[in-house]
């Protein structure tokens, strides 16, 4: 229920309509992940301190319109604060309705967005209690529906989704776990 936040920096930024490519910096997707916020709220300091002293980043914000979103699950991350739910990853909808919020609740941000949504269990789960739960149907949680919104009206040139838990550097389209995306080996390289 509670607003996410997203600063825009570009130049003439009180202008609302740029033709300038679009890129998006956002984190805290996985609510336990609490490094990504920390990312791109320093990446945010960094171009704007650095605006009008260091001439490469004055010139990405004079022709580049920079969106920063540090916290997308905002009631998730704010959850993990309290006792018992440190990793907890998902959003807090109620799925059973009974007004509290257990392992059988949430939805995983990252598995409700529509493209392929509930093509197979193999990505994301159709069971509540799975960590990797995608909801009851595509774009059905507050967060999800905001970022859609934000990206056809936006349409990012560029996006990046910071995550912490993996290891991981994760590219293309990543519907599933185990089967390779045709542009993975230009990726790789």
């Amino acid at each position: 229920g509670q607003p996410i936040t997203a600063v825009r920096v570009t130049k003439d930024v009180r202008h609302k309509h740029h033709k300038r490519p679009v890129v998006v910096y956002q984190a805290a997707q996985h609510a336990r992940e609490w490094i990504t916020p920390e990312m791109v709220r320093r990446l945010l300091h960094h171009y704007v301190g650095g605006y009008g002293t260091d001439a490469r980043l004055t010139k990405i914000i004079d022709t580049t319109e920079l969106w920063f979103v540090p916290v997308v699950n905002v009631d998730g991350y704010d959850l993990t604060f309290e006792e018992g739910f440190r990793l907890w990853r998902k959003n807090t909808r109620d799925n059973n309705g009974d007004g509290q919020i257990t392992g059988a609740d949430g939805v995983d941000l990252n598995r409700n967005f529509p493209y392929k949504w509930g093509y197979d269990n193999e990505g994301s789960s159709d069971q509540p209690t799975s960590q990797t739960y995608r909801g009851p149907s595509p774009t059905s949680e507050p967060e999800t529906a905001a970022q859609v919104g934000l990206y056809k009206r936006l349409r990012p040139a560029y996006l990046i989704n910071y995550h912490s838990a993996a290891e991981l550097l994760l590219h293309g389209v990543g519907w599933q776990a185990l089967t390779r995306s045709p542009d993975d080996a230009i990726h790789d390289a």
